[in-house]
């Protein structure tokens, strides 16, 4: 069975960067993608960010940003909002803000976006 984005934030679960590659622990989809200066919304013939996806995990390729090494740390974190697999995406209240931190060793940190936090994003 397919873990959720909420079941991955709950079981502390942490994504994987390699190259121009983030790998989710979760599928969703998503609906916003901001990464440095760039804000990305369409993802179907996206030349600069590709969407893959399997059972258990949604892969971002990011053709333009080049290597995400350049990212670590966190002051340069990958915002997104996403939402379930099966979640309608007219329904605001199913949309998730999500922080990605780069960390050495490919490890990419989530944590949810609480309205509390000082992180700005983009709506």
């Amino acid at each position: 069975m397919a873990r959720t984005i909420r079941q991955a934030l709950k079981e502390g679960k942490n994504g994987y960067h390699i190259g121009g590659r983030l790998i989710l622990p979760f599928r969703c989809q998503l609906l916003k993608l901001v990464i440095k200066d760039e804000i990305h919304t369409e993802f179907v013939g996206n030349e600069h960010v590709k969407i893959s996806q399997d059972p258990q995990n949604t892969s971002i390729y990011f053709r333009e940003t080049g290597r995400l090494v350049s990212f670590l740390g966190e002051y340069h974190p990958i915002k997104m909002i996403a939402a379930e697999w099966d979640a309608d995406l007219t329904d605001p209240s199913t949309h998730i803000k999500l922080i990605v931190e780069l960390e050495d060793f490919h490890i990419a940190r989530i944590k949810p976006l609480d309205n509390d936090s000082d992180v700005l994003f983009i709506e």
